[in-house]
């Protein structure tokens, strides 16, 4: 399984960008009834809920493996993620076809806790007139998905980009999106917790470290979490419906900027501060985040040192924050705020040493 964690640091975010507008029109490739139908066929309890996410985790999985939409359907952003009403009365109808039926069933196998429910079931054949690609979604989907407890798939579409970038009740409009692979991908619980912690209190946070030579060292998921962490929501609960909602695409530019040689001086390679004031300079023209895209954009560059072994003193947003915005004022602040610290690492012997 692939959809936990951030980037593949070693591959570019520009490497996977698709020209979004050759994709404005483009027509999905199956029915709804179709993913239903195969999804009833394939998953031993299937109930409505599971249904709908999964439902949404089949045309993220299409779009950011394909660039086109599997299915027509629309998913709204809404305060228990991403949903689709059209998925209730598509059962419905199916079920006064004969294609599908209502199975009785229990919501656990410990009777203390099971409750009675009904799944769905299918009466025809999962594969007919399901093209290869759409089939191979279909099954990767059930592959990471079908044992998983419904608690751990609303989890994961709760904290998928789409559904993040997208405001409260609006539509998901994945063909506004540029489509990457790693859109599919979602921080981990551990991960998140780190974020909240850091954003909090940066150096008492343990974060995943990098080297410079990683190309992606930060990710949109983890800019994201930032923002999550500074509206004070929390790291494994659903995001409050007031904060779903930024500018995906103007963010994504902005953490790229950070590796574009046009932006530093052509005449030497870019410092580490250079990286960080790059990017928190993009992210605060970018203005993503709203009234938070300040702080985000601070905290992002700072998570960046952090993760190449820099501590802060302190509470420097609220101590010393920057006297200007340009990138020459970000990359001095950066430069007074923190201190790069010695690294430890096991030895071969099995002790500790500093590198």
């Amino acid at each position: 399984m692939c959809k936990i964690s951030g980037y593949n640091a070693d591959e570019s975010n520009s490497r996977h960008i698709m020209n979004v507008n050759s994709l404005k029109n483009s027509r999905h490739c199956i029915s709804l009834q179709d993913v239903i139908r195969y999804f009833a066929c394939t998953i031993p309890h299937l109930q409505e809920v599971k249904l709908d996410k999964l439902s949404y985790i089949a045309q993220l999985y299409h779009y950011s493996n394909y660039g086109e939409l599997l299915t027509g359907n629309r998913f709204f952003s809404m305060s228990f993620g991403p949903h689709a009403p059209t998925v209730r009365s598509t059962v419905k109808k199916q079920i006064e076809k004969n294609v599908l039926f209502w199975e009785e069933s229990r919501t656990s196998s410990d009777p203390v806790y099971s409750n009675p429910c009904l799944i769905i079931k299918s009466c025809e054949d999962k594969e007919t007139g399901i093209v290869t690609s759409c089939l191979n979604t279909l099954r990767e989907v059930v592959e990471d998905w079908a044992d998983m407890p419904y608690t751990t798939i609303l989890d994961y579409t709760a904290r998928t980009i789409p559904y993040l970038s997208t405001n409260y009740r609006e539509p998901i409009d994945f063909t506004a999106i540029q489509p990457f692979r790693e859109l599919r991908l979602v921080l981990p619980l551990p991960q998140r917790n780190q974020i909240h912690r850091f954003v909090e209190e940066p150096d008492k946070a343990m974060v995943e470290e990098i080297t410079v030579e990683k190309t992606v060292p930060l990710t949109i998921n983890e800019v994201a979490e930032i923002y999550l962490a500074l509206c004070g929501d929390l790291p494994d609960k659903i995001p409050s419906q007031i904060y779903l909602g930024f500018n995906l695409n103007a963010a994504l530019l902005a953490v790229t900027k950070m590796y574009d040689k046009h932006n530093n001086d052509a005449n030497r390679d870019p410092t580490e501060f250079d990286k960080a004031a790059q990017l928190t300079f993009a992210l605060l023209d970018s203005m993503s985040f709203r009234s938070y895209s300040g702080r985000v954009a601070l905290k992002a560059g700072m998570l960046f040192l952090k993760k190449l072994g820099y501590s802060f003193g302190g509470d420097v947003l609220e101590d010393h924050w920057p006297e200007g915005h340009s990138p020459g004022a970000l990359r001095d602040w950066f430069n007074r705020v923190s201190v790069k610290v010695a690294r430890q690492k096991k030895s071969t012997e099995g002790g500790i040493c500093n590198e």
